[in-house]
C-alpha cells in the first residue's frame, strides 16, 4: 500500500514560525528599555530622511555639522532605504515606533534562520534550541539601525549560495539576487559583505573544479561557476542602481579602508573576550569545531569556508560577529543531526515534531500570522508612545542635552562644543529643515568628519596645546562634555576662578566660561567622576 502524501498545510493555520516570530518579539521589544535606541548616530539617520526632503533629492553636502571654514563637508544619504522605515517608525509612534520596526526586522531574520533550519530536516526542538544560540550571537547588535538589513541580507545570500551548491535551488533562483544587491546598496554600505560571500562560494566551487577524480564533481563545480561568476557581475552592476553610481564604492571605502578609524570605535575592534560577558563569544566560536569533530555528518565545502571566513572577520572585528552567527549557525545545526547522541535522542521523535504530523514543510516566505503580529506590534505602539522607550543614560545623557537644547533656542547663533557621541542626539532633536537649528560640532560619521578633525576633538577634549585657540577659532559659546573629562575639569577651575588667568581673553569685555549646568557625581571607590557638565560664555566681539 503505497504512503499517502503529505498534505500542504493551509495558509491561515498558525505554525511554529509564527510562535517563534511572536516570541521574538516579546523577548526583543524591551530592549527599547536600554541599548536598542542608543546608538550614537540614530538621530542623523533619521534626520537624513527630513534633509533629503528639504532638499528634494539626494544629498551630497552635510547639512548637520559646522562648516569648516565656511565649507560643509561631503555627504551622501546612501543608506535612505535603510533609514526610511526608523523614520516612519518614529513618524508613526515616537521612540517606540522605531523600536518596534527594529524588533520586527530582528525577529524576522531570526525567525528565517529557524524555517530554514527546519527545511533542512531540523527537529522544532533542536531548531529552536538552534535559534536560541543564534539570538545569543547577535544580541550584541540589536540596535535600531540599517545595520539590520545587511543582518538579514547576508544571511540571504549564504543560504541561496550554500543552497545553490547542494543542487537545491536553480540558477533561476539565484537571480534573485540581483535584485537584493540593488536593494543592498542602498540600505547599507555593507553590501560589501554581499561581495565576501560571493566570492567565498566562488573559491569553494574553484577548489571543486579541480578535483582530482571524480570527473562528475569537476563537471558540477564548473557549471556552478559560470552561474556564481556570471551572478556576481551581474550583483556589481545591480549596486550601481543607487544615486551616486559608481562613486558609492569609493566613498564606502573610504570608511572601510582607514586603519586609524577601524581602531576608533570598539565595533570594528577584535571580539572583546577579555570583557564582561565575553565568555558568551567563546563559547559561540568553540561550538564551531566542537559541533563539526563530532557529528558524522560534514558541511558541503561552500558553507564550510563561509563559516571560516567569517569566523577571521568576526576575530578581528566585532562588528562581523553577528554575521559569522548568521552563517555559522546553520552550518553547526545541521551537524549536530550527525552528532550520535542527537541522533539517536530524536529519531523516535522525527516524524512527529517536523512541522505538524501528515504535513509538509511550510514554503511561504512569511505567514499570515507573522505579518499580523508585526502590524500589531507596529500599529499598538501608539498606545505606549512617550511612555517606554528610553535610552540609557550613561551613553547618551538626554538631561543635559535637552538642557543645552534650551539653551541653544535662546542662543541660536551659538556654537556648540560636545562629545563625539552626542553628535547625533543634538542632530535628532535640534536640527531643523528650516529657521534656526544647532549644528553638531562633530559625530560619528567618520566619513564625514575625517581624520584630522577628529583627532581635533580629542586635543580640545583632552586639553592639549592650542584646545583654546580652537574654541577662540570656532567661537565656541557652549560645551557639554563628560564631567570626568580634562577639558571639563580645567573649564570649571577657570569658571570658579581656580586657575587665575587660564583660559580667559579679554578684549572690549572679558571671555569668562560659567558652570551652568552639572550632575557630576564622584564615585569614591573607583575615584571615577560620572556625569555631564555644561558651560557657556558670551562672544560679544571677535578675537
Amino acid at each position: 500500500m503505497s504512503e499517502v502524501p503529505a498534505r500542504r498545510a493551509p495558509w491561515y493555520q498558525f505554525r511554529s514560525p509564527d510562535v517563534v516570530f511572536v516570541l521574538l518579539c516579546l523577548l526583543i521589544f524591551p530592549a527599547a528599555k536600554g541599548k536598542m535606541l542608543s546608538d550614537p548616530g540614530l538621530g542623523w539617520h533619521l534626520r537624513n530622511i527630513d534633509a533629503m526632503r528639504a532638499a528634494g533629492g539626494w544629498l551630497t553636502v552635510d547639512p548637520f555639522t559646522q562648516p569648516r571654514d565656511g565649507v560643509h563637508q561631503p555627504w551622501r544619504t546612501n543608506q535612505w532605504l535603510g533609514e526610511l522605515p526608523f523614520w516612519l517608525g518614529e513618524r508613526w509612534a515616537g521612540m517606540e515606533g522605531i523600536a518596534a520596526v527594529a524588533t520586527v526586522i530582528i525577529a524576522f531574520t531570526l525567525r528565517c534562520v529557524y524555517t530554514s533550519l527546519l527545511r533542512d530536516g531540523l527537529p522544532w526542538p533542536l531548531a529552536a534550541a538552534w535559534l536560541c544560540v543564534a539570538a545569543v550571537g547577535t544580541n550584541c547588535s540589536w540596535i535600531a539601525r540599517p545595520n539590520l538589513f545587511t543582518m538579514l541580507f547576508v544571511f540571504i545570500a549564504a543560504r541561496l549560495c550554500g543552497q545553490f551548491h547542494l543542487g537545491r535551488v536553480s540558477w533561476r533562483t539565484m537571480l534573485w539576487l540581483c535584485p537584493l544587491f540593488a536593494i543592498w546598496a542602498n540600505t547599507h554600505g555593507g553590501f560589501i559583505a554581499g561581495f565576501i560571500v560571493l566570492a567565498v562560494a566562488l573559491l569553494a566551487e574553484t577548489l571543486l573544479a579541480m578535483h582530482p577524480f571524480q570527473s562528475e564533481i569537476r563537471e558540477c563545480a564548473r557549471r556552478r561557476w559560470v552561474v556564481l561568476a556570471f551572478l556576481s557581475g551581474g550583483a556589481f552592476l545591480a549596486t550601481l542602481v543607487n544615486p551616486y553610481g559608481w562613486s558609492l564604492y569609493p566613498w564606502v571605502f573610504s570608511l572601510l579602508g582607514d586603519s586609524y578609524f577601524m581602531k576608533l570605535h570598539f565595533e570594528w575592534k577584535p571580539t572583546p573576550f577579555n570583557e564582561p560577558g565575553g565568555y558568551q563569544f567563546a563559547f559561540l566560536i568553540l561550538l564551531l569545531p566542537l559541533t563539526l569533530g563530532l557529528s558524522k555528518r560534514k558541511p558541503s565545502l561552500v558553507d564550510l569556508l563561509l563559516a571560516v571566513a567569517w569566523l577571521h572577520f568576526a576575530l578581528t572585528g566585532f562588528r562581523y560577529f553577528p554575521l559569522w552567527v548568521l552563517v555559522a549557525v546553520p552550518v553547526m545545526a545541521r551537524s549536530s543531526l550527525g552528532i550520535p547522541l542527537i541522533e539517536r535522542f530524536f529519531e523516535s521523535l522525527r516524524n512527529a515534531t517536523k512541522e505538524g504530523q501528515g504535513t509538509a514543510p511550510a514554503r511561504r516566505f512569511v505567514g499570515v500570522w507573522t505579518a499580523s503580529a508585526a502590524a500589531l506590534l507596529i500599529g499598538g505602539t501608539t498606545l505606549i508612545q512617550g511612555q517606554y522607550a528610553r535610552l540609557l543614560p550613561e551613553m547618551i545623557p538626554t538631561a543635559a542635552l535637552d538642557e543645552l537644547l534650551k539653551r541653544h533656542a535662546q542662543r541660536p547663533s551659538a556654537v556648540v562644543f560636545h562629545s563625539y557621541d552626542w553628535g547625533g542626539y543634538l542632530t535628532w532633536h535640534g536640527w531643523k529643515p528650516s529657521g534656526a537649528s544647532l549644528l553638531n560640532w562633530i559625530d560619528d560619521r567618520n566619513e564625514v568628519q575625517g581624520r584630522i578633525h577628529v583627532e581635533e576633538y580629542f586635543s580640545i577634549r583632552d586639553t592639549q596645546p592650542g584646545w583654546e585657540e580652537k574654541l577662540d577659532r570656532d567661537r565656541v559659546e557652549l560645551i557639554c562634555i563628560e564631567a570626568g573629562s580634562p577639558l571639563a575639569r580645567r573649564l570649571q577651575k577657570i569658571a570658579a576662578g581656580i586657575a587665575a588667568g587660564g583660559g580667559v581673553r579679554r578684549q572690549e569685555g572679558e571671555w569668562q566660561w560659567h558652570l551652568v549646568y552639572s550632575d557630576e557625581k564622584i564615585d569614591l571607590d573607583k575615584g571615577e567622576i560620572h556625569g555631564t557638565v555644561i558651560l557657556e560664555r558670551h562672544l560679544d566681539s571677535p578675537p
